[in-house]
């Protein structure tokens, strides 16, 4: 049985309060005193999602710092709405971000050249690139929060030297695409095979390693490494891998990927991600089917 209740598709009235019920309730309010930075790339679309996201994170991790990356789809409104929502968050605007990435990665041709093509990878490079925190955070706009997640607090509060510099969502029950590719390219090379780098935790200084994923993305066929979808992950996966298993943590189950209906009933899920990844192409639909888990997300019933 599914953890947030029956699944249906609510009606427009249904959206609209639920809506309603976001936007009314009080703006989030981030302290930063954990040091942790939490990076979303966010579209137009998805800013209501977002707002979701943020708001959940603020109920249960309020000791850190949201960022917000404009996919370039970001207009003046939504910006006006995220500043007004989520009043503590750094939005970094595409136009800027393409400037400041452009300097910084003069020595990587190939890197670029992909960052340029491949939206996704924003998520991978700038969060680390342009972050101000050692401990960065990876979040989807399609994750929300449900409890304190105690095991990053103690990452977060832990001496660097002594903790995991990679923590990341598992992702299983079905083939993860693309990671597999590394296997049958690069033979020998070291990567995690089940992970979702759309909910990650990073000691930046050692996790990101722009010369590493230059050699990589060079030595992998142009049609992956240019791939559009999957090679954000994939070079998650082989960051991770680089690390060894001394340094690299699984977050468990509680922070396993996939929308809830798919996943056991557990008291202490902290997480739910994926319900804006698979056949819903609309935040409507999103509002629409998942409207119980995203009240229950902001505290206002479901």
């Amino acid at each position: 049985m599914s953890q947030s209740g029956a699944v249906s598709t609510g009606s427009a009235q249904d959206v609209f309060a639920l809506t309603r019920r976001l936007l009314a309730t009080q703006a989030p309010r981030f302290t930063g005193e954990h040091g942790v930075e939490v990076h979303s790339l966010v579209s137009s679309d998805h800013v209501p999602l977002y707002l979701f996201a943020a708001k959940s994170l603020a109920r249960f991790w309020p000791e850190v710092t949201p960022v917000v990356h404009d996919d370039g789809t970001l207009t003046p409104r939504d910006t006006a709405r995220l500043r007004r929502h989520v009043p503590d968050a750094r939005i970094l605007h595409r136009a800027e971000a393409d400037r400041r990435v452009e300097e910084l990665l003069v020595n990587h041709p190939t890197l670029a050249a992909v960052r340029r093509n491949n939206v996704r990878i924003l998520q991978l490079v700038d969060y680390f690139l342009l972050s101000r925190a050692s401990s960065v955070v990876s979040m989807d706009s399609d994750v929300v929060f449900l409890s304190r997640p105690h095991t990053l607090v103690e990452w977060a509060t832990a001496p660097s030297d002594g903790r995991p510099a990679f923590l990341y969502s598992p992702e299983f029950g079905w083939e993860p695409q693309g990671v597999h590719w590394i296997a049958e390219h690069l033979p020998g090379t070291p990567y995690v095979p089940y992970m979702c780098c759309g909910f990650a935790a990073v000691d930046s200084a050692a996790f990101f390693d722009a010369d590493f994923l230059e050699r990589t993305l060079n030595a992998l066929p142009r049609e992956i490494s240019f791939a559009p979808r999957y090679v954000t992950q994939m070079s998650y996966s082989l960051l991770g891998g680089r690390l060894g298993t001394g340094r690299t943590r699984n977050l468990g189950e509680p922070y396993r990927s996939g929308r809830l209906e798919w996943l056991p009933e557990i008291d202490d899920r902290v997480v739910c991600h994926y319900f804006a990844s698979h056949e819903r192409s609309t935040t409507f639909d999103n509002l629409s089917e998942e409207g119980p888990l995203l009240a229950r997300a902001i505290g206002s019933g479901g």
